[in-house]
């Protein structure tokens, strides 16, 4: 990970989804959907990018516990720390980006109709979203298993995500 925030985003991104840090940006991984997302997270959430980044480094130093940071990102620190936090985890499952303002209107009293919809970050970004990991599953028309891999169970939820199931 090159910078300081490239960090503190991952491991708040871990928290966000519960999968663990090194499992989302393993080591020597030639992926670029990592900073994909946090570029797509830093340009789309302007200052709500940084106030989050600041909200999870104050609250790690702090040694506040991880039910202590999701409180803070999604309840102490206003609509946009909270819905731009939403469309990370989206990006991070489904290799889409969700507007934060869009997915905030939906959690209103009169939502609009129909879906919201979404900019999928790129075809990497779709194949290696982690709902295809935690479903234990792969993108339609997308593996890298061997042939053959369907007639073998597949592997525990933890050793895709890195977390207890």
């Amino acid at each position: 990970m090159a910078s300081d925030s490239m960090s503190q985003f991952v491991n708040l991104s871990a928290l966000l989804t519960g999968i663990s840090a090194d499992k989302l940006v393993p080591p020597l991984s030639p992926s670029t959907v990592p900073q994909q997302i946090f570029t797509t997270a830093q340009q789309q959430g302007g200052a709500a990018f940084t106030t989050l980044l600041s909200v999870y480094a104050d609250a790690v130093a702090q040694g506040k516990t991880d039910a202590q940071i999701a409180a803070a990102v999604f309840s102490q620190n206003g609509a946009d720390v909270c819905y731009l936090a939403r469309s990370i985890m989206l990006a991070w499952y489904l290799g889409s980006w969700y507007d934060p303002k869009v997915l905030q209107a939906y959690n209103s009293p009169t939502p609009p109709p129909g879906p919201p919809g979404s900019t999928v970050l790129s075809a990497e970004a779709y194949t290696q979203g982690w709902s295809w990991n935690v479903a234990q599953a792969h993108a339609m028309g997308y593996s890298n298993y061997t042939f053959g891999y369907w007639g073998k169970p597949p592997p525990s939820l933890a050793d895709f995500t890195g977390a207890a199931s």
